[in-house]
């Protein structure tokens, strides 16, 4: 089941590269499957069958690959067809957001855009307009199925039929796990460390409107990663940058510089470079106030009170978690790290090792003393550590792992619902399959 998945997620990864490979040649192209006015090409087959015999999965997998790969790619145009028909839209920002996270991928995929800009003839910016409208395509046929499948729910009555329907001794077995809470406190930057930045950025300013070159001010002062390119981050969609910053550097001319900026990451000077439409290139530099020891001594001694308020059950552990922990992961958990389909419960293999060392020294109910934690250069954070329980190794039951058991139920019962539906809208939907592909028998009852 998993190498299947493996197969259809590869939908999602081959249109990037696959166009371009077909301008230099790399595969003679034809039209291999048509569903109403959408078709499927060779060369994104082909691409999509060798990205997959590259992979861990081809050594398991039994069967013809390039036929599950095709209805994986069928079923994605009847999704979007059927979207279409039903007016489902993604909204452009998210449209942006995705475009700007293939972005960063490739890059990092080739090292520079000049290197993929040599490979395939093109600049990325030309890439990514290419593949633009595709991208929508998939984040409307992800949404199609989100709405499809948002209602399926399951009562206890199915999770334990599910459960019945497992041989004993093919249940699986779970390894020692634990419920660990944490609360993270990021210590707040003193208003004169800020102070102190903002003066900085207020000199480079003066500086660049004097003349020197922003890029080399960005280069040799700025502390984010973009120093190295002069400070510049390129096109960016409104609504996919820190609200914040999208505001300075909104606010401006093309050319202007604006004065020190905070947003969540930092403090900015911005000079924007130009707006088309819905984007905007800019550059900046940046300062990230660092909290002192003042600021960290604060932070402990806050979360020292939080301990006791606990212990003294002014307030429950998840509460705290939730009205004051910094960690985004696991505030909405109530402070407890989550597992496997949403478990609170996390087998000891998969816990930072830092993390369960800290463990090993106490007791189950247990709360640590407020503790410094290293999570970057220069940067730490106060943490508490809830040691709540362990569950000794044993075989999946209902009363232990009834949340495990809920979600795979749920999940079998989704994947029932989406045959179900597209089995229903193919035959409703205009579908032509080359016949070198007869093999796979994608039509059926037409």
């Amino acid at each position: 089941m998993r190498t299947i998945q493996f197969i259809a997620s590869l939908v999602l990864l081959t249109i990037v590269f696959s166009a371009q490979g077909q301008e230099q040649g790399e595969v003679v192209d034809k039209i291999i499957a048509k569903v109403d006015d959408k078709i499927i090409l060779k060369s994104d087959l082909e691409s999509a069958y060798i990205s997959f015999l590259s992979s861990p999965d081809a050594r398991e997998f039994e069967g013809d690959a390039r036929c599950v790969i095709l209805g994986s790619f069928i079923e994605s145009k009847v999704m979007a067809v059927m979207a279409e028909i039903d007016s489902t839209v993604v909204e452009g920002a998210r449209v942006d957001y995705e475009i700007s996270s293939r972005r960063q991928q490739i890059i990092q995929r080739f090292g520079s855009e000049q290197a993929i800009e040599k490979a395939y003839g093109k600049s990325l910016d030309q890439i990514m307009s290419d593949i633009r409208s595709d991208i929508q395509e998939q984040l409307t046929v992800q949404s199609q199925e989100e709405s499809i499948l948002s209602e399926v729910t399951v009562t206890p009555r199915e999770v334990k039929q599910f459960y019945n329907n497992i041989p004993k001794d093919s249940l699986p077995l779970y390894s020692m796990e634990y419920e660990i809470g944490i609360i993270v406190k990021e210590p707040e930057v003193s208003d004169d460390v800020k102070d102190k930045a903002r003066e900085d950025l207020i000199k480079l300013r003066e500086q660049a409107l004097n003349g020197q070159s922003f890029e080399i001010l960005a280069t040799l002062n700025s502390e984010g990663p973009s120093a190295n390119d002069g400070g510049n981050l390129g096109f960016h969609g409104r609504g996919t940058m820190d609200p914040a910053y999208e505001a300075g550097a909104l606010s401006l001319k093309p050319g202007e510089i604006s004065m020190p900026v905070e947003s969540s990451f930092g403090i900015h000077l911005i000079q924007l470079i130009e707006k088309r439409g819905n984007e905007y290139n800019s550059r900046h530099i940046i300062k990230m106030p660092k909290p002192n020891e003042e600021d960290l001594k604060e932070a402990e001694a806050f979360m020292m009170e939080l301990r006791e308020d606990i212990l003294n059950d002014t307030i429950s552990f998840e509460a705290a978690a939730q009205k004051y922990s910094d960690d985004e992961r696991t505030k909405s958990n109530g402070g407890f790290l989550s597992g496997q389909f949403g478990s609170l419960r996390i087998p000891a293999d998969n816990i930072d090792p830092e993390l369960f060392f800290e463990i090993d020294k106490l007791k189950e109910g247990d709360i640590s003393m407020p503790q410094r934690v290293n999570v970057g250069p220069d940067t730490d954070v106060i943490r508490l550590i809830y040691y709540k329980k362990r569950i000794p190794p044993h075989r999946a039951n209902l009363n232990d792992d009834y949340e495990k058991l809920k979600a795979a139920t749920t999940q079998l019962k989704k994947g029932q619902r989406r045959t179900e539906y597209l089995a229903e809208k193919m035959k409703e939907v205009y579908l032509e399959v080359d016949p070198e592909f007869n093999r796979c028998d994608i039509i059926k009852n037409q």
